[in-house]
């Protein structure tokens, strides 16, 4: 059972499935690559896109009567990507937010492409403090955890867990953000693989050519690290995650 924790299958609400006809297209794939439970998360507070609870879970509800009747066997949940922002807590005491999880312990945070904002750290251990677990979306899309990797271990002993996307992994978006994807998997990390999908063709499912692939890399071991880890997301239990390893820095090129 493959639990995807990261996707945009809502019709028409950001930059994922345009339409009705798109969103079942997509969800059809997904169940031919084995996933049986999906956590839509659209994008929230990215300073283009603004999803709110009420709206979210209402067209998840919409979603879940459209797959029913098109006979897509696939059960789907609702969530938000929420891009790191100062009025987090705001949000979430005047209950605007959607958890990955029923008991609201794991939430999906996006941190901007090129930068870490200033009030992230302080933000992210209050998120801690208060029994949030910050779920980093795609770290190995955001240009300075892949420059620092031990930054981005830094957030990772603090508590947060991370995610990153099966097209990234597979070599969709290139070599090198492939080989940031297994520097940072071998470093311990990556806690769970999601598909971040949107669309058929620029961001698809790849899921189960991810699966095979670090099945062969990293060893069935890890597959079932981190789909255990999804399903401890999902259900709102403790990661089991493995201890980080520091990113040795290289002396005269020599090493």
């Amino acid at each position: 059972m493959i639990i995807d924790l990261h996707s945009h299958l809502i019709p028409g609400v950001d930059d994922g499935a345009e339409d009705l006809e798109k969103s079942l297209e997509l969800a059809r794939l997904a169940v031919s690559e084995g996933v049986e439970h999906m956590v839509l998360t659209p994008h929230h507070r990215n300073g283009r896109y603004l999803n709110r609870k009420a709206d979210v879970l209402a067209a998840v509800q919409q979603l879940r009567e459209d797959y029913k009747a098109a006979g897509i066997p696939m059960k789907i949940y609702a969530s938000q990507e929420i891009r790191i922002n100062e009025q987090f807590f705001d949000d979430l005491y005047n209950d605007d937010l959607l958890p990955l999880d029923e008991s609201g312990r794991y939430y999906l945070i996006e941190f901007p492409t090129a930068s870490i904002p200033d009030y992230a750290w302080s933000l992210i251990n209050e998120m801690i403090n208060q029994g949030i677990t910050p779920v980093i979306a795609h770290p190995e899309r955001n240009h300075v955890f892949a420059k620092d990797m031990n930054l981005l271990q830094k957030y990772i002993e603090a508590g947060c867990v991370s995610q990153i996307t099966s097209s990234s992994y597979v070599g969709l978006y290139g070599s090198k953000l492939q080989d940031i994807c297994n520097k940072m998997i071998e470093l311990n990390l990556i806690h769970i693989l999601a598909s971040d999908v949107h669309h058929m063709k620029h961001r698809p499912i790849n899921l189960e050519k991810a699966f095979e692939i670090l099945g062969q890399e990293h060893g069935q071991e890890t597959v079932d690290y981190f789909q255990e880890n999804a399903r401890s997301i999902f259900n709102g239990d403790p990661v089991k995650a493995r201890k980080p390893q520091k990113k040795r820095k290289k002396f005269l090129g020599l090493f």
